[in-house]
């Protein structure tokens, strides 16, 4: 079945719709967190402003207890109730002091309410863990004895019990929880004053005011302590933040257009030709494949050495040389993909060429790589170490129309044939290169280029079959050997051999193929060298041990 491919510009649309939509979501996380961070924050300090009257309201009872007891009067008389009503009225945190004769659960006067008649019982009252004296608290016990006062809260303290002023819940809660909770064991109440006891297991439980309910705890101090838990609901947040929540929610979605924008360019540029190429050449040469055409000995008629020339394929298909070729050139990346194209041929050819000394690795060198500037980058290089060490001959190849007057490709070639390199014109005869060019850059081979090669053995020989001619005299006189690219035809091969032409390429012989494909075909060509010399087939023997 074939495999279905996202056309590069849907691939594009995709990816920075993607794009938009995470840098949306998290713009509105980051929103979302900045304004629930600071909800907690306001939060967690409302409730601790209130715990801290609790606390402040117990550190004053603890004085006033000692003051109380001090008091001569054992009754509710005049004298008493007036004592205790200057005492309420120099602290204003106190609203009543309560005054239990037998130090029970009954008081018979306060200083705000008066005498009891009957005496008001506030029944069983809990001792708080918190305090370890032995107060006794009622909170917000009902209190029907005066009118306007539904509910009271008392800390008694033997005969004397005392109410105080805001000792209420946090008005801005949903919420809350007073408790008594040891610091070793903050998760257990080990003393329940008001609220909702559940609330507590559910705050262990929260992941954050980002992902859930917003929740704030303060605490006294030692190790058991008054503590006090609230929670608001993140619709509170919203509601209290709605302005500043739509302002980042319109910068968000600006963000996010522009990002889609940003990263659709991107993408389609990576998918382009030109993105694709350069991806492959910065990262190692992944895509590019080399493929490798023999180069026959047209006395000996063997395969004296190839040449390697690059195929490309990514997952969004082939570029063809022509395509690639030019690519390369525009965005100076010359080098970079001649030496991996290279690297992996030696790799590709060490194994297989391990009996072959001085086999020919020719491979097509770029001229700007050949200038003054960027030669010595060239020659650092470690491929020609590789070369050298795998026994191969490297065959620089330039293009005749790529020759220029002056000396820089001179001097570079001339660095190149001293660090072991042999040097080829390649397409000879298409460019306008004068004889004086060709013997200043001592090439060691020229290559025919196909144009010429066509008509050799045909009824048009003639005028093409002497500008070959002409060639190999010229490259007979300066010690050059000739290559004819092309062959395609038995009758071209015959002309070539005839006029005592070195080297031949050409789909007559084989077209251009992966390392399998080549090494099959070397194998193939000593067989046939094996049966030629002996009279008889060469057996291969299975590997066996």
């Amino acid at each position: 079945m074939a495999r279905h491919r996202t056309s590069p510009t849907i691939r594009a649309v995709l990816s920075g719709s993607l794009a938009g939509l995470v840098t949306l979501a998290a713009m509105s996380l980051i929103a979302w967190a900045g304004v629930a961070y600071d909800g907690q924050r306001d939060l967690e300090k409302q409730t601790a402003d209130l715990l801290a009257i609790w606390l402040s309201n117990i550190d004053q009872g603890n004085k006033l207890y000692a003051t109380l007891e001090k008091l001569p009067e054992a009754d509710c008389s005049d004298a008493h109730l007036k004592a205790l009503n200057t005492l309420v009225f120099k602290d204003n945190q106190i609203t009543n002091i309560w005054f239990f004769p037998d130090g029970d659960t009954k008081a018979a006067c306060s200083s705000s309410f008066g005498r009891f008649e009957p005496a008001h019982d506030f029944g069983p009252p809990k001792k708080a863990q918190l305090f370890r004296d032995g107060r006794q608290t009622w909170y917000r016990v009902p209190f029907e004895r005066a009118r306007d006062v539904g509910e009271i809260t008392v800390i008694k303290k033997g005969r004397y019990g005392v109410s105080f002023y805001q000792t209420g819940n946090l008005a801005t809660a949903a919420d809350d929880l007073f408790y008594v909770s040891a610091k070793q064991d903050p998760y257990t109440i080990l003393f329940h004053a008001t609220g909702n006891a559940g609330l507590l297991e559910r705050y262990r439980h929260t992941y954050g005011p980002v992902f859930g309910r917003i929740y704030a705890q303060a605490c006294g101090e030692g190790d058991v302590r008054l503590c006090y838990l609230t929670m608001i609901p993140p619709s509170r947040i919203v509601q209290q933040n709605i302005a500043l929540i739509v302002i980042f929610a319109a910068f968000g979605i600006m963000t996010s257009v522009l990002v889609f924008l940003k990263v659709k360019r991107i993408v389609s540029d990576r998918h382009s030709p030109a993105g694709r190429i350069r991806h492959a050449v910065l990262n190692g040469g992944k895509g590019f494949e080399p493929h490798y055409q023999p180069i026959l000995n047209l006395g000996t008629m063997k395969c004296d050495g190839c040449e390697v020339l690059a195929r490309f394929e990514d997952a969004q298909g082939k570029l063809f040389p022509d395509e690639f070729v030019n690519i390369i050139q525009q965005q100076n990346l010359t080098w970079e993909f001649t030496e991996i194209i290279i690297t992996k041929a030696l790799r590709d050819l060490k194994p297989l060429l391990a009996g072959r000394p001085g086999f020919k690795v020719s491979v097509n060198f770029f001229q700007s790589d050949l200038e003054d500037d960027q030669i010595q980058t060239v020659l650092r290089s470690p491929v020609f170490a590789m070369a050298a060490e795998a026994g191969l001959s490297l065959c620089c190849e330039i293009l005749e129309t790529g020759i220029r007057s002056g000396t820089s490709s001179v001097k570079s070639l001339e660095y190149l044939r001293s660090i072991g390199c042999l040097i080829a014109i390649d397409d000879f005869g298409t460019g306008y290169s004068n004889l004086a060019q060709i013997k200043a850059l001592n090439p060691d081979l020229l290559k025919i280029d196909k144009m010429f090669v066509d008509d050799l053995g045909s009824t048009t020989d003639c005028a093409r079959g002497a500008f070959v001619q002409a060639i190999l005299s010229i490259s007979t006189a300066h010690g050059m050997k000739v290559c004819a690219e092309g062959v395609e035809t038995f009758e071209q091969l015959a002309s070539l051999r005839n006029r005592n032409v070195d080297y031949a390429q050409g789909y007559f012989f084989a077209k251009p193929m992966p390392i399998r494909d080549f090494s099959l075909y070397l194998l193939e060509q000593t067989l046939k060298e094996t049966t030629a010399s002996t009279g008889h087939r060469a057996t291969i023997k299975p590997v066996t041990g």
